[in-house]
């Protein structure tokens, strides 16, 4: 039973990484998001980028963290890119703020972060 779990989530995480890969940052096609996905986003991402991905939270603000529905926020992210800022954190100054977002690592697998990255990209208008 274990090793079928496991067999399982290795799909769905090849799954989703292909999405990922495939269609650079854009959510499938007919894209529904799993509501542990959204409640996820919700406890991990939303202090800082706003439950509707606007980032205007009092961190968000505070940081001038971008607005994640909006297309310039996804021009130059590769999927990549993006596992790798969530899963080791960055550390950066725009237009003169300090944006800080500590490593998720510990906190997340590489499949919870690749769903989070594809349930983010459908927030874009």
């Amino acid at each position: 039973m274990i090793r079928h779990l496991a067999l399982a989530s290795l799909l769905v995480a090849l799954l989703i990484s292909q999405v990922l890969l495939a269609d650079g940052m854009a959510p499938p096609p007919g894209y529904k998001p799993d509501k542990k996905v959204k409640r996820l986003f919700e406890a991990k991402c939303a202090s800082c980028h706003g439950d509707d991905g606007r980032a205007k939270t009092e961190l968000g603000l505070e940081m001038g963290i971008a607005d994640m529905t909006r297309a310039a926020y996804w021009k130059d992210l590769t999927p990549e890119v993006a596992r790798k800022e969530v899963l080791e954190g960055l550390k950066r100054t725009v237009k003169g703020k300090e944006q800080e977002m500590k490593p998720f690592k510990d906190r997340l697998t590489p499949e919870q972060v690749d769903a989070l990255n594809i349930y983010a990209t459908s927030l874009k208008k």
